[in-house]
């Protein structure tokens, strides 16, 4: 029997105890003194993975998460150029982590520290100056060790490589959350209403909320949201001979509410915090309320959309540019209704049953409206800023109640196609209006977007009805989403013999001493036109133009039956483009034109010689000069309808 020796078992487990001090030995990291070095470019990201378990505990003063006692490690980076550094451990990580930003070792201020941005995971930022060396501590929340992936990334000035925002400031009206009715005028012919919105931005950089002086000179207080409030209803409508019909028409419009302070709530995602670049200090600048950062909200309730301090007039707002000057409070008027969305009593109250209301709200702010993403070369962020919901219409009397959901990037009439899928709705857009681009700046604080163009947008919906006895009515309703140019007139094409009667205008008011006209358009059919028209801007600058953030109806009954066609908008404000086609609507069909009852040509009219040609025509023997067998001009060569449309000329009747 061959005797083991017991040292080969003593040494396994001496072994075995040296491999697992080493798996959780102290981090190389451990200590700020000993930071880690990452190497970093402009607008450029490194990822790290690490641990901090077995790590102590090294001047962790400033920091956040309750972390204060709990393991950390370090590391060191040279920002490249003055920017913007971002630590994040979103993706990665497996414990509950806390990130921080600070100047040196024995710096006491933390230049930046967060705990749970994401989930349990978290994510901070900093301005940075290039060639200065900055600090990352990682630590836990409240003694909590683990492995962990750090994402490091430096971003320069806007525009400075291709680290660039693709979707730029993009604000939207997320929710319509409650409405407010403020009372009558003494006279109770109107009603006053707010509406209450919550902003959100889905874009990739903040958007400004200036309504201050403090970055001078990089951005004033032009650089805010307006916000438009409008009343709109969906109504049955009573022709002669018992028919009916809807309209879908604004009811009214408000002053505009000006933005301040934006909350940078989460109720849109993970809001980020509000870092703007500022040419004038070639720095990020974290302007906290005045922006709404990414993923951020902002509500106003409706009392506060309603409060006159904060509303101010339409007509010194340019909505192509998104420029608004921070002019409020100058309204007149009833002081329970001047300046707020103004409404006629009567179209709120008494209507029959089944009528239907909406409300929309709309803002409107410069770095949104002119920002162009890449590859483009027209700005569009703006398309998207309006939402709607319904009302109940039961509750009209008090303050309304909702009876849905708030729809988002959708001015109002969007609720006419919704309630009626039969209705037509199409756009109209004009891209002539050059970019100034000093919404979204270079780095150097120059315009971003040279030679680049703002698109122009009408929305316009449209609906005909049979009345019986070969009649239809027609419905149009054209609004004007942010062309500053506005509409002066509109035109469709109505064959020269068609009856058309019962003309039909409707406009919201202007109201509170807002400088335009109320007066209705008028209607001329000339020839084989209909046009609906305000006077041109050679004769009143301040004529009843259709504006932005308004609808316009116009209708009218004719015994022409419809198909698709165009329209036509003429522009109001002077510029090289003097209108635009509105494509795909609804409009009266010219008929056919028929031959007539001398078909032969030989100047006898309705002639036994005329049936014979016909016929003969019909039989593919057509003479000459005869009309030919495609007698109603329909495109269909020698059909029962040719022969039925030839018989009735020769009896004397319409083709």
């Amino acid at each position: 029997m061959i005797r083991r020796s017991s040292r080969p078992a003593a040494f396994a487990v001496t072994a075995a105890a040296l491999l697992a001090a080493s798996a959780y030995a102290q981090p190389l990291n451990n200590a700020c003194a000993s930071a880690e070095s990452i190497q970093l470019s402009t607008d450029d990201t490194k990822v790290i993975t690490g641990t901090t378990v077995a790590a102590t505990v090294d001047n962790a003063t400033g920091s956040c998460g309750s972390s204060l006692t709990t393991p950390d490690v370090w590391y060191s980076v040279v920002a490249p150029s003055n920017g913007l550094l971002t630590v994040s451990t979103c993706t990665g990580t497996t414990y509950n982590s806390v990130v921080a930003i600070k100047a040196s070792c024995a710096a006491t201020t933390t230049l930046a520290c967060n705990d749970n941005f994401c989930g349990t995971q978290s994510r901070a930022s900093a301005p940075v100056v290039g060639g200065t060396t900055y600090l990352i501590r990682v630590a836990g929340n409240n003694l909590a060790t683990g492995a962990f992936t750090l994402t490091v990334t430096h971003k320069g000035g806007p525009k400075s490589t291709d680290a660039n925002p693709t979707l730029g400031p993009d604000v939207i009206t997320s929710v319509i959350p409650d409405m407010l009715r403020h009372g009558t005028s003494a006279d109770g012919t109107i009603t006053a209403y707010s509406v209450g919105t919550t902003s959100c931005n889905p874009g990739d950089y903040p958007v400004l909320w200036v309504d201050n002086t403090l970055y001078s000179p990089d951005y004033d207080t032009t650089r805010h949201p307006v916000i438009s409030q409008n009343m709109y209803r969906l109504k049955t409508y009573s022709a002669p001979g018992g028919a009916t019909y809807q309209r879908f028409e604004q009811l009214g419009q408000s002053w505009l509410k000006h933005g301040f302070v934006s909350t940078n709530s989460a109720g849109c995602g993970t809001c980020e915090p509000s870092f703007v670049w500022r040419p004038s200090t070639q720095m990020y600048q974290n302007v906290g309320g005045d922006a709404i950062g990414v993923n951020c909200s902002d509500t106003y309730g409706a009392s506060l959309n309603g409060s006159q301090s904060n509303l101010g007039a339409k007509n010194i707002v340019n909505p192509t540019l998104g420029t608004s000057p921070w002019v409020r409070n100058n309204g007149t008027g009833e002081t329970t209704v001047k300046m707020r969305l103004q409404v006629p009593t009567p179209d709120v109250t008494g209507q029959p049953a089944g009528t239907r209301f909406f409300s929309d709200a709309f803002y409107v702010t410069a770095d949104d409206a002119q920002f162009v993403r890449p590859g483009e070369t027209v700005a569009y962020n703006a398309l998207n800023n309006a939402s709607w919901r319904e009302l109940n219409a039961a509750s009209m009397g008090g303050s309304p109640t909702f009876a849905g959901n708030t729809v988002q990037r959708q001015p109002g009439i969007f609720a006419w196609k919704t309630a009626d899928p039969t209705v037509t709705l199409v756009t109209a857009d004009h891209d002539d209006t050059p970019n100034p681009s000093t919404g979204f700046l270079t780095s150097t604080g120059q315009p971003a977007f040279p030679g680049t163009f703002i698109r122009s947008r009408y929305w316009v919906a449209c609906k005909s009805t049979s009345l019986g006895g070969g009649l239809w009515r027609y419905e149009y309703a054209v609004y004007n989403h942010n062309s500053d140019r506005a509409a002066q007139a509109f035109t469709l094409a109505v064959p020269a013999a068609a009856s058309v009667t019962d003309y039909f205008f409707r406009a919201p008011k202007y109201h509170s001493g807002e400088p335009y006209s109320n007066d209705a358009w008028t209607m001329d059919k000339t020839g084989t036109t209909l046009t609906f028209s305000t006077v041109p801007h050679a004769t009143n600058v301040n004529a009843n133009a259709i504006r932005w953030a308004t609808m316009y109806n116009f209708g009218f009954t004719s015994d022409v039956p419809p198909s698709t066609g165009s329209a036509t908008l003429a522009l109001f404000k002077p510029g090289a483009l003097p209108s635009i086609s509105v494509d795909g609507l609804i409009v009266p069909t010219p008929p056919a034109t028929c031959g007539t009852a001398d078909f032969n040509g030989d100047g006898d009219i309705g002639t036994d010689a005329d049936i014979e040609a016909f016929f003969a025509c019909l039989a593919g023997n057509c003479c000459a000069t005869c009309f030919g067998s495609d007698f109603n001009n329909d495109g269909d060569f020698g059909t029962d309808q040719d022969i039925e449309a030839f018989f009735r000329v020769l009896a004397g009747q319409p083709c």
